[in-house]
């Protein structure tokens, strides 16, 4: 179960955006500058390969539901924590990957399967808020440049030009990382691993108010609406009525709030994203 933070930590909350950070969580001003370096989530642990051993007989598969899954052993079969009481579960075994310090720096402190559930549900809508985040999102700034000439006038309320930007493509350096991440991860064990901690994900939902669906349903509603996220030319054009950047093109702006991360990681690092998102509709 050590693999329980990369399965279900990691790939949901990257199904859930990568990092939750939408335009309206973006403060940055002025003039463009040069994004400080993210610094890159620790890598994963391996585990010390054991000594050498008879090799032993393959198990039978371990059915889950109506889903054979081979090689998995009676130790997988150990009960669940119950959902108010999983905070440690995970917290252990995100520890015995990444380490205590980097737990601590990026992972939220309790309530994680709730604020997956939450985030994934939310990716469908136009805005995720903040507070249900369970990992930190990418470091530095959102950069735009100020286009003092755009080709058309964007007026406020009361007929005011209102400013408009240009993204700086040096946003993109800061999802590589979480993008790497997601590639590393095998598709069958994120499969198999997940249909193992199943129940605390749909207890989570069944607690968001949800009775008659599953979470299941949901996750791949919000994998084909991010697989179906459009291109769009790069620098896209941003505007800022308020203290926030907002895309200045009303459709794209009416976008998910899943398709509109898509769109701010850059068009390289979204359809990598979207090439694991299909190997992972495919295992689901």
């Amino acid at each position: 179960m050590k693999q329980f933070l990369v399965i279900a930590l990691i790939v949901l909350v990257i199904v859930g955006g990568i990092a939750l950070y939408l335009f309206d969580q973006e403060k940055a001003t002025g003039p463009v500058v040069e994004s400080p370096a993210v610094q890159a989530p620790p890598p994963i642990a391996q585990a010390p390969e054991p000594e050498s051993e008879p090799e032993p007989e393959t198990p039978p598969p371990f059915v889950v539901g109506d889903k054979a899954t081979p090689g998995q052993t009676e130790l997988d079969e150990l009960p669940l924590p119950p959902l108010n009481e999983s905070d440690d579960y995970v917290r252990e075994n995100l520890e015995s990957v990444v380490g205590e310090a980097a737990t601590m720096q990026y992972f939220a402190s309790e309530g994680l399967v709730t604020r997956i559930v939450a985030t994934v549900d939310m990716l469908g809508s136009r805005q995720v808020p903040g507070n249900i985040q369970a990992i930190q999102g990418p470091g530095g700034s959102f950069a735009a440049s100020e286009d003092p000439n755009p080709p058309t006038i964007i007026t406020n309320e009361v007929g005011d030009p209102i400013p408009q930007y240009l993204s700086d493509p040096a946003n993109t350096r800061r999802y590589v990382a979480y993008v790497e991440m997601l590639e590393a991860i095998d598709a069958g064990q994120f499969a198999a691993l997940y249909r193992k901690n199943y129940p605390l994900f749909q207890q989570a939902w069944r607690e968001l108010g949800y009775t008659r669906s599953d979470f299941d349903d949901r996750l791949v509603e919000v994998i084909d609406d991010l697989l179906a996220t459009p291109s769009v030319e790069e620098p896209y054009r941003l505007i800022k009525p308020e203290a926030v950047y907002v895309f200045a093109d009303e459709e794209l702006e009416s976008l998910s709030a899943g398709q509109k991360i898509m769109l701010r990681m850059g068009s390289d690092n979204a359809a990598r994203v979207k090439s694991k998102l299909s190997e992972f509709r495919e295992a689901l």
